[in-house]
């Protein structure tokens, strides 16, 4: 099924929706992990569906579309822990599952179920979200919050029919619970985006911000605490050939193609450019990280995900999101790299201008790919290299993007960047092969099945 976001009239076809959900608990089974028995002393393990999780982000999305978007950097990081928070709060239902507490860097252990007591798995879920919902999303005005509680309370009314309110109860407590230890345990990551100390160099190919005032953001990104211990000290490769300005360099050739896929103007790849910058403006342009978390929720859907598959690619993809970025931005103020347009104006064409502003901070590694990469990695390591269709924005007219496999679509996010006139060919290609590393690394822990050795 493909993700679409529609703008008009969300909640109340969530209500249709969630009227159908009731009608199918019952009956449908796990795609993955197949219920069992229940056994005296532990938490009865129960297949249950994802569609009111993907409603959820769906929901999460509509209610940010029309604010001022907030920094894209702390929408990812706040959607990794949602992701970890919404495993947490399903976890002691899925037979043979462990936390992420014991595997993800300081993390604290999570509140514990009643061993000798029943719970519905999706309370817990739906109680976490919301929950999580609240505590981490920006921008949230009064008529999102009533919004947020809507939802919670038709989700809670839809399991009556599936558990007693003793166990409704005692799983929204569980949910609420597991979010609030989330969110005090994000409280001690050390993030920020401000650059306050940060100095300019003079070195050649030192980057110089091109904002109007010239701004920078991000300095410290680095410095967070990751969620995974192969972060805390990884780096971009150095850059494949040195910085110069000579004609004959591979440097200045690189800067070169830049230039000449700007001046050409080719309406596809400017296409390109604007799909993956979500522009448009406010309203128009989904802020981060909805436009990533869209793509997983289409493949999750489109491979009929039930709840406890749904819960580990979620919180598996966000610590891409989490990670993946502060690697590229510690990488960034190391190598310290200067944007195309700055190389461009003082070497090739002192006139010429990006066909989307530069961001305001250095251009080696790629930020928008430091995301995609390890994102799109874990989901080919749980589905495949499958084909997928991006329409997000169909709702404003523009096609459709089909891609072949979903390494395809990563291409085409990462070169769009070069279409954008803000990054280097040898940029993208580095920070996609970062992105599978990390991809790779974050599927190396094991929560479900036998344990990773």
């Amino acid at each position: 099924m493909k993700l679409l976001f529609i703008r008009s009239n969300v909640l109340s076809k969530m209500l249709v929706v969630l009227f159908l959900i009731t009608a199918f608990y019952g009956c449908q089974k796990a795609d993955h992990w197949p219920g069992h028995p229940d056994h005296h002393g532990k938490p009865k393990p129960s297949p249950e569906s994802a569609d009111f999780v993907y409603e959820w982000y769906k929901s999460l999305a509509e209610m940010q579309l029309p604010e001022v978007p907030a920094s894209a950097l702390v929408g990812y990081r706040n959607f990794a822990y949602i992701g970890v928070g919404l495993f947490e709060s399903v976890q002691p239902g899925i037979k043979g599952a462990s936390s992420f507490s014991s595997k993800l860097y300081q993390m604290p252990a999570m509140p514990k179920p009643d061993k000798s007591k029943d719970y519905l798995w999706s309370a817990s879920a739906n109680a976490a979200m919301a929950r999580m919902a609240k505590l981490f999303l920006t921008n949230l005005t009064d008529a999102n919050k009533a919004s947020i509680d809507m939802i919670e309370a038709t989700n809670y009314n839809s399991f009556k029919s599936m558990a007693s309110n003793s166990v409704l109860e005692r799983s929204q407590a569980f949910g609420r619970a597991v979010a609030d230890a989330i969110y005090n345990w994000s409280t001690t990551d050390n993030f920020t985006v401000a650059s306050n100390d940060w100095q300019q160099s003079d070195l050649p190919g030192a980057w110089v911000p091109t904002g109007n005032p010239p701004t920078v953001y991000g300095a410290h990104v680095g410095e967070s605490r990751p969620m995974l211990r192969y972060t805390l000290n990884a780096l971009a490769p150095p850059l494949p050939f040195p910085y110069s300005t000579d004609p004959n360099s591979a440097f200045y050739k690189a800067a070169k193609e830049v230039y000449e896929i700007g001046k050409s103007e080719n309406s596809a790849q400017q296409a390109s450019a604007r799909w993956w910058a979500d522009a448009g403006g406010q309203g128009l342009g989904y802020p981060a990280p909805y436009h990533l978390v869209s793509i997983v929720t289409t493949v999750l859907e489109d491979h009929n995900a039930g709840l406890w598959k749904a819960a580990e690619v979620y919180a598996k993809t966000g610590i891409g999101m989490k990670d993946g970025p502060i690697i590229t931005f510690r990488s960034k103020f190391f190598y310290n790299l200067l944007r195309p347009v700055t190389y461009i104006r003082q070497n090739i064409d002192a006139n010429w201008n990006s066909l989307i502003p530069s961001p305001p901070y250095p251009e080696y590694t790629s930020g928008l790919v430091s995301n995609y990469g390890p994102v799109i990695q874990v989901l080919i390591r749980h589905f495949g290299d499958v084909p997928i269709t991006d329409d997000l924005y169909t709702w404003r007219n523009l096609p459709e993007r089909r891609y072949r496999s979903l390494s395809k679509l990563l291409e085409d996010v990462a070169y769009s960047r070069i279409y954008a006139g803000i990054h280097y060919r040898f940029t993208q290609d580095v920070t996609i092969a970062m992105g599978v590393k990390l991809g790779n690394e974050i599927e190396k822990i094991r929560v479900v099945g036998p344990e990773y050795k």
